[in-house]
């Protein structure tokens, strides 16, 4: 008895030792792949992509602090399960340890993205080949967004983690997997909210293998071609249901699918195009083509099973994409989605997969992914909105397919022409490629091929990756720039204590966000004219004639008080004491931020308006307003500094009696006005003698010119002068 004991006791050993042998090699793919991403993830100095990443971090920030999401201190929906898990680095005191520490979590976890890939490949193919598909999932330009503050490092792999699921119900049909399906399923939309087509994806899986299978096909067999023509109005009747349904409860789907058809197919054409050049054009058409049966081709359950699950895939986040980006091009801006197609990657490296590991495709499927691939590659990308392939940009964050010719396009000069043409012959070579092993009697010869064409694949979606990331990490230095160091400084004096932010005409937004995401003390952001915008609540104060700032509809109380404010120089002056300056980047030049103690109740002691941060006027000229104080001067500096052939214009200057109007200032009595010129190179200087209490200033200039009129740069704003006020209480006598 002990001997056999001791017998099942080494079978168990050796099985165990077996696998942990076989799973060597994934593990290394996926330790190798973590570590050179953890490197990327620490060169990304701070995060740029704003307002998404800020918005992640208030969510997350606000769950560690109060159990609750919330935007800037107003409560918000999770938006996902990830910020909750983000939350416990955000009790870490440093915001650099913890903006670290989870940019390491998503290394760690989105690179698992090969776990799923791979488990769900070696239900149709050997472990080499299942180790191709899953480094080929691991690898794609999109793992760039591993060291980005966004729910993509949680979404890919739980995406790849539900295809595998659903596979497996399928096959398997047991209760174990076919719950573990459905519960995936359901939770998918928490994870991310585009994953709401992953329940989509289980029911398209499971209508294809029913109707796959042999007892289906048994049933089809006897039809007639009237079944067939009735069952085809069948599915058109079940389609416009479906749209009647989507256009009545969703006003997306209504806008697109009214109004905008050949936008869903333009721009879900753009996207696939980028991921296909993104992967390096073969695993997309070998991808493609393996959803196409063989001739001849052996009888497998779950191959047939794959495809079901690869074709719900594709189908559910291909019609997501495309009318998400039509969509958005109506409400916002005609971009290229790339970002929300991504997920079908690991389907279509383990197509290849199982191409390559059959050496044998579909003609037909062949003939029809490699036209689309031509079309999309040759002509679709060729004919992007903007730029061809979006060469002009650095990075285009929707779509780190492009990565790869952007950098070729800075570093060896690639040209649109070029890369059209190069893709046109990858097209031509990955054909030639996918159908030698039909075509080659000499087996070793196509094998080599097959090895030396994976390897390239792999390595050409590495160096996308690389290019994403070089990108991302340029993009952020010169966002550090913009801020300066320490990027910390307003919590190194408020030490946790309410911060008010407090801008003006801020037109780039960026210096804002990346002050509010490394200084957790700035509990609210404001400004005079409304132009500092979300994430999060950024309405302007009411103001009394006073100065004082309130947040309610009524002042009794004035509410919340703050015990730091942060002033955008020149135009906000808070009452208090001024503690500490930062200098940061905006409009081109030097700019200067103040910290200040402030005064009980907040209050402003003046303010301006219509300024830009370069200093220029614009269209709706300058207000300048002064709550209280005593009489004394107002200095006003005009000037243009510029050559352009612009002819003299009339500047007034209009002093009068100021009341808040609507809980705004507003001039609303002119006492004193002043008629000046101003020319190109010319600069001057007005005195105002100034009451006590409050008074308003008007400026206008008569007449403006629009830059890119004479040097075509593209600065299109309507500009008047530069100028400047300042308030003294007694004149200095230089």
């Amino acid at each position: 008895m002990s001997t056999v004991a001791t017998s099942g006791h080494q079978v168990r050993a050796g099985a165990l030792g077996d696998r942990l042998v076989a799973a060597v090699p994934l593990a290394s793919v996926y330790l190798w792949l973590s570590g050179i991403y953890m490197v990327e993830a620490w060169r990304r100095v701070t995060p740029w992509l704003f307002g998404d990443e800020l918005e992640f971090t208030q969510l997350s920030r606000a769950i560690a602090a109060t159990g609750h999401p919330a935007e800037r201190g107003h409560p918000h929906g999770a938006d996902s399960i990830w910020t909750y898990a983000t939350s416990i680095f955000w009790h870490i005191h440093s915001v650099a340890a913890a903006y670290s520490a989870i940019k390491y979590f998503d290394v760690l976890v989105m690179a698992a993205v090969v776990f799923p890939t791979y488990f769900l490949a070696r239900m149709i193919v050997g472990r080499t080949a299942a180790l191709f598909a899953a480094a080929g999932a691991g690898a794609i330009p999109a793992l760039a967004y591993s060291s980005y503050l966004v729910q993509e490092p949680i979404a890919y792999p739980y995406a790849a983690l539900c295809f595998f699921l659903i596979a497996k119900a399928l096959l398997s049909r047991r209760r174990w997997w076919i719950g573990s399906a459905l519960l995936a399923s359901l939770i998918a939309p928490a994870v991310k909210g585009e994953l709401v087509v992953v329940p989509a994806v289980l029911a398209l899986a499971a209508l294809f293998a029913a109707w796959s299978s042999d007892a289906a096909r048994r049933w089809r067999s006897s039809w007639s071609p009237g079944d067939w023509m009735g069952f085809a109005l069948l599915v058109l009747g079940v389609i416009s249901v479906i749209s009647a349904f989507g256009s009545h409860h969703s006003v997306q789907w209504l806008t697109v699918t009214q109004g905008y058809k050949h936008r869903i197919i333009d721009e879900g054409n753009w996207a696939a195009g980028t991921l296909a050049l993104g992967m390096g054009v073969l695993p997309f058409i070998a991808g493609l083509a393996s959803l196409f049966p063989a001739r001849g081709e052996p009888a497998q359950g779950g191959v047939r099973l794959f495809r079901c699950v690869a074709v719900g895939g594709i189908v559910a986040f291909g019609l997501y994409t495309a009318m998400k980006a039509a969509y958005l091009s109506t409400q916002f801006a005609t971009r290229v989605e790339e970002r929300n197609l991504i997920y079908v990657a690991p389907l279509l490296f383990i197509g290849t997969a199982l191409v390559a590991s059959r050496r044998r495709a579909s003609l037909v499927g062949l003939a029809v992914a490699g036209a689309y691939t031509l079309y999309l590659e040759g002509y679709a990308l060729y004919h992007v909105t903007q730029y061809p392939y979006q060469m002009g940009v650095q990075l285009y964050s929707d779509a780190l397919g492009f990565a790869i010719v952007q950098q070729a396009n800075r570093d060896i000069g690639w040209t649109p022409g070029f890369v059209r043409m190069l893709l046109v012959v990858m097209v031509v070579i990955s054909m030639l490629v996918l159908i030698a092993p039909r075509v080659l009697r000499n087996a070793q010869l196509a094998l080599v091929i097959t090895v030396v064409a994976s390897v390239a694949v792999i390595g050409w979606n590495l160096t996308g990756e690389l290019a994403a990331s070089a990108g991302t990490n340029s993009i952020a230095r010169a966002e550090a720039t913009t801020l300066n160091r320490p990027f910390t400084w307003v919590d190194q004096v408020a030490r946790g204590k309410p911060t008010l932010y407090m801008g003006e005409a801020e037109v780039d937004q960026n210096p804002e966000w990346l002050l509010e995401f490394w200084n957790r003390s700035i509990a609210r952001v404001s400004s005079l004219d409304g132009s500092v915008l979300g994430p999060g609540f950024s309405g302007s104060p009411n103001l009394l004639r006073s100065g004082a700032l309130y947040w309610q509809n009524l002042p009794e109380g004035l509410g919340i008080q703050y015990a730091y404010g942060v002033e955008d120089l020149p135009c906000v002056d808070l009452a208090g004491t001024r503690v500490k300056t930062h200098l940061h980047r905006a409009g081109g030049r030097l700019q200067t931020w103040a910290l200040v103690e402030l005064a009980r109740p907040n209050r402003l002691l003046s303010a301006c308006t219509g300024i830009y941060a370069d200093g220029w006027t614009g269209a709706n000229d300058s207000f300048y307003y002064r709550f209280s104080g005593p009489a004394g001067w107002l200095r006003i500096a005009y000037s243009r500094p510029e050559t352009y052939p612009i002819p003299p214009s009339r500047v007034r200057i209009a002093l009068g009696t100021m009341h808040v109007v609507d809980k705004q200032p507003a001039l609303v009595k002119t006492t004193e006005t002043l008629d000046r010129t101003i020319r190109n190179l010319q600069s001057s200087v007005v005195w105002l003698r100034v009451p006590a209490g409050g008074f308003a200033v008007h400026v206008t200039v008569a007449r403006k010119f629009v830059p890119n009129q004479f040097d075509h740069r593209g600065d299109r704003r309507q500009l008047g002068m530069q100028l400047a006020y300042r308030w003294y209480r007694v004149r200095p006598r230089r």
